[in-house]
C-alpha cells in the first residue's frame, strides 16, 4: 500500500532477523564497499527477502546460514550499493529511439550521415528531423548551416533542433516563408550572413520554430514502453533508484500504472512540473491544485520536489549569467557583448511559487543554469525562508553550473543540495573556457567547493536522448560520471581546473547515499547496511584500487533490487 509522507522507515538490525530467522542468501568472499562509516568495506553480506540482515567477516556472516540458505561466492568481486541516477529524464530518452537507435553525432559530418540515412527511410514530404544538435558538441564549434544540410539530402526540409535553436534546410526555408527580406520576429532572431541571406539557423524564435517542430504525441501504452525499457538500461549500469526530473499527470499515471502492477525495476522519485506563467495569482493556483505533496508514495514510486524553469543552458548559450556572456559566444551563431541570457520566469511568480510550495510542504527545485539564475533561486528561496523556515526540507539548486563563493555560502546556510552535472563540464568544457575564461570557469560544477563547505552533493547526467549510458547526449553511466568527477578529464583529454577533482569515495557517495538523501530515503537505501533494502550490484573490478582511467570502464556484473536479480549474473 502507499504511504503518504514515508518518509523514514525505522533501521531494522541484524539480530531480528538473524535470531530464529537464517537468511536466504549469503554473499561472502568479496570486497564490499558499503558506503557506511561503521564498516567501510566488508567480505560479506547477507539477505532475508529484501532486506540486508548483516554484514561483515565471511566467517561471520557465513555463521548464520540455515540449511536452506543459499551461498554465493564472490571470488574477491567488488560489491557496491545499488547506484543512483539523480537527475533524469527516462521516458523522453526512450521516446527519443521509439522508431530506431539514432546514431551519436560529434560533427556536422555526422549529422549528414543521419540526414542522408532519413532520406532514404521517409517519404520525399516528410520533414527530416535530427534532435538534440548542441554546437559545443561538435568538432567544428559551429552549427550545421542550410548548405551542410542541403549538400546531404538536395531538396529536402530537414530541421537540426534542440528545442531553442534549430537550423533549417533551404527546402524548409522556402516552406517557412523565410527569405533575405523577412523582418526579425519579435522573439527570437533569424541569423543571416555577410550578405544578408538566411544561414538557416534560427535562435529562440517560437513562430518559426514552434510550427515546424516535431511535437509528435504519444500514447498512454508508448509511455508504459519508454519506462520499461529505459528500466532495463538503467539496471545494466548498475542503477537502482533515479530521480525522473519532470514529470507531469500522464507520465505519473504511466509510473503508478507499472507500479501496481509490480513492473518497477529502478525505484523512482518523480519530480512534478508546473510553468509557472501567467500571475502570481496563478501559480499559487497552479501550485495548490496539484493533489499531493513530496514524500506521497513508497519506495518504489515517491513523489519528490516541485519543479519549473528559471533560465535556459549553456548548451545552447541562454544560461542566465551574473554578468553578459561576452563577446566569444560565435559557437551559437551570434554575438552580442551584453548578452545574459534568459530568464524563463517572472521574478514575482518564482517567489509564489517558492513561498505557495514550501507552504504546503513541497521539497522545492528549478532548472537554473547560469550564475544569474541561481542567485535568483536563491533570494527565492531566502524569502521564502522568512515566512516559514525551510531548514531541514532539502530544498534543490539543479544544475547550479556556476556557484561563486557568495552563491556556497548562501546555500550552506539554507541547508540546499546541489543537483550537478559533471557530464556537461566532460562534454562541453573544451568549447566553453573559450566563451568563459578562467574566471568564470573556475566556478563551473566546482565539486571540491561545494563539498568543502560541507553541501550535499548529487550526481547525475540530465539524462535526455538515446538508451546507450556512455553514448547518450549526456552519458549517464555513473562509472563514467565518477571518472569524470575525479580527473576533470575531458572529451578532449584536458583538465581545467584540477583542484576541484573530488575523491573516490566521494564520487560514489554522489551516486549512492547523497542520492538518497536527496529523496528523504536515506535510512533505507544509499549503503549496504543491516536493516536496509537489498539493492547492490556487482562489478568486475575494484573502483577503489583500479587504475583511475580504468573507473570510466567498469561494467556490471549483477544487479539487485529488493532482494531480485534484475539484471546479470555471477
Amino acid at each position: 500500500m502507499m504511504r503518504s509522507g514515508a518518509f523514514l522507515v525505522p533501521f531494522l538490525c541484524a539480530a531480528a532477523f538473524a535470531a530464529g530467522n537464517p537468511p536466504d542468501v549469503v554473499y561472502y568472499n568479496g570486497k564490499i564497499i558499503t558506503v557506511s562509516a561503521a564498516a567501510p568495506v566488508v567480505e560479506a553480506v547477507s539477505i532475508r527477502g529484501n532486506h540486508f540482515v548483516q554484514v561483515g567477516s565471511s566467517k561471520d556472516v557465513l555463521s548464520t546460514a540455515g540449511p536452506s540458505t543459499k551461498k554465493i561466492d564472490l571470488k574477491g568481486r567488488c560489491v557496491l550499493p545499488g547506484m543512483f541516477e539523480n537527475h533524469a529524464h527516462p521516458v523522453m530518452a526512450a521516446l527519443a529511439e521509439i522508431d530506431g537507435r539514432l546514431p551519436s553525432m560529434r560533427s556536422i559530418g555526422d549529422i549528414q550521415a543521419f540526414v542522408r540515412k532519413e532520406a532514404a527511410r521517409l517519404a520525399a514530404d516528410k520533414t527530416i528531423f535530427v534532435p538534440k544538435v548542441y554546437p559545443s558538441r561538435l568538432k567544428e564549434r559551429r552549427y550545421p548551416n542550410r548548405y551542410d544540410l542541403d549538400a546531404a539530402a538536395p531538396g529536402r526540409l530537414v530541421m537540426c533542433d534542440n528545442h531553442y535553436a534549430s537550423v533549417f534546410s533551404s527546402a524548409l526555408l522556402a516552406k517557412a516563408g523565410i527569405t533575405r527580406d523577412t523582418a526579425q520576429p519579435s522573439v527570437g532572431k533569424i541569423i543571416k550572413d555577410e550578405r544578408g541571406e538566411p544561414t538557416g539557423l534560427i535562435i529562440g524564435a517560437p513562430e518559426y520554430l514552434v510550427k515546424y517542430r516535431q511535437n509528435r504525441s504519444y500514447t498512454h501504452d508508448e509511455l508504459l514502453w519508454a519506462i520499461r525499457e529505459m528500466h532495463k538500461e538503467y539496471n545494466k549500469a548498475g542503477i537502482t533508484s533515479v530521480s525522473d526530473r519532470m514529470e507531469g499527470p500522464e507520465g505519473f499515471r504511466a509510473y503508478q500504472e507499472l507500479w501496481k502492477k509490480g513492473q518497477l525495476t529502478v525505484r523512482t522519485s518523480l519530480t512534478y512540473y508546473i510553468k509557472a506563467q501567467g500571475t502570481p495569482a496563478d501559480v499559487a493556483a497552479e501550485v495548490r491544485s496539484v493533489p499531493f505533496v513530496t514524500g506521497w508514495g513508497d519506495e518504489w514510486m515517491r513523489v519528490g520536489p516541485i519543479k519549473t524553469t528559471v533560465d535556459g543552458g549553456i548548451l545552447i548559450g541562454t544560461a542566465y549569467m551574473r554578468e553578459p556572456w561576452g563577446p566569444n559566444t560565435q559557437i551559437y551563431g551570434f554575438v552580442d557583448p551584453d548578452y545574459r541570457g534568459v530568464v524563463s520566469i517572472k521574478k514575482e511568480n518564482l517567489f509564489e511559487m517558492v513561498r505557495v510550495a514550501n507552504e504546503l510542504g513541497w521539497q522545492v527545485t528549478a532548472h537554473a543554469a547560469g550564475g544569474g539564475a541561481v542567485d535568483l533561486m536563491l533570494d527565492a528561496y531566502e524569502a521564502a525562508d522568512k515566512i516559514k523556515p525551510i531548514s531541514g526540507r532539502r530544498f534543490n539548486l539543479m544544475h547550479a553550473n556556476f556557484m561563486n563563493a557568495r552563491a556556497i555560502e548562501r546555500a550552506k546556510k539554507l541547508g540546499l543540495i546541489v543537483d550537478s552535472q559533471i557530464a556537461w563540464y566532460h562534454c562541453d568544457a573544451d568549447a566553453l573556457h573559450n566563451v568563459f575564461g578562467p574566471e568564470r570557469m573556475a566556478q563551473f560544477v566546482p565539486l571540491r567547493s561545494l563539498m568543502d563547505a560541507g553541501l550535499v552533493v548529487v550526481g547525475g547526467a540530465d539524462h535526455m536522448i538515446k538508451f546507450d549510458s556512455r553514448e547518450a547526449a549526456n552519458p549517464y553511466n555513473p562509472f563514467y560520471g565518477i571518472w569524470m568527477s575525479v580527473t576533470r578529464k575531458t572529451t578532449g583529454g584536458a583538465v581545467f581546473n584540477p583542484e576541484q577533482c573530488v575523491k573516490r569515495e566521494e564520487a560514489l557517495r554522489m551516486w549512492t547515499i547523497n542520492g538518497a538523501y536527496d529523496m528523504f530515503e536515506e535510512n533505507i537505501k544509499g549503503s549496504i547496511e543491516p536493516g536496509k533494502l537489498a539493492d547492490m550490484i556487482v562489478i568486475d573490478r575494484d573502483l577503489l584500487k583500479c587504475p583511475v582511467d580504468d573507473i570510466k570502464d567498469i561494467n556490471v556484473l549483477m544487479t539487485m533490487v529488493d532482494g531480485k536479480i534484475v539484471y546479470g549474473t555471477l
